[in-house]
């Protein structure tokens, strides 16, 4: 089964992770030639303890890589180098440009799984604490926190930070393009409402084991 990694002495990619349709790709065992494409995309941000890696996660910068082929005790490495796409280069995007939204958008993806994670926790405590009388008062807490992360299924309903941080996250995800000043300040504001929510949450229910 092979997999991809940066190299340790890549130019690009970086962040860790390996990516192949999500995860490491597992080759079928018959005899003969077998064929495997990357996408160079790392994973996706982690949606449910189901589904841990979303598809469509950051697509990994030009640079120097590594391809390695697991058949049990068996293991061969061999180096791969992803070059600049000519269109971009004519844009005058550099491989800096590319590397800089790489290393925003797993940024980003990280905040959206944060996000995610502290939604099914909220969303497990309410679902515990329910139909409690004596856990009432702990409830409306949690409900209080939850309304400020979740976006109400109502249509136009106020969009909350859940839905902020995944616009964020396709906005800049979506082409190739070096972020702008307004992304990165818009990640640090979102940075610090999580780390409001999450720390409320952890005063209510106690920290995550």
């Amino acid at each position: 089964m092979p997999d991809f990694a940066p190299s340790d002495d890549e130019e690009g990619g970086g962040g860790g992770g390996h990516r192949g349709g999500g995860a490491v790709v597992r080759l079928d065992s018959s005899v003969g030639m077998h064929r495997v494409t990357w996408d160079l995309r790392y994973p996706g941000p982690w949606q449910s303890a189901t589904r841990p890696e979303e598809p469509n996660g950051p697509v990994g910068a030009p640079g120097k890589y590594a391809v390695r082929l697991t058949n049990g005790t068996y293991v061969n490495t061999r180096p791969l180098t992803v070059i600049e796409d000519p269109r971009n280069t004519a844009a005058g995007l550099t491989t800096a440009d590319l590397q800089a939204q790489f290393e925003h958008n797993m940024r980003v993806r990280d905040l959206v799984s944060e996000v995610n994670q502290l939604v099914a926790r909220a969303r497990a405590a309410q679902q515990s604490l329910k139909g409690k009388p004596d856990s009432a008062s702990q409830l409306d807490a949690i409900d209080s926190v939850a309304a400020h992360l979740i976006t109400p299924t109502v249509r136009y309903s106020k969009p909350e930070l859940q839905t902020h941080l995944t616009y964020l996250y396709q906005m800049t995800n979506s082409a190739d393009e070096k972020p702008g000043k307004d992304a990165t300040e818009r990640y640090l504001e979102l940075r610090k409402e999580l780390d409001q929510r999450k720390a409320e949450i952890n005063r209510l229910l106690g920290q995550p084991k």
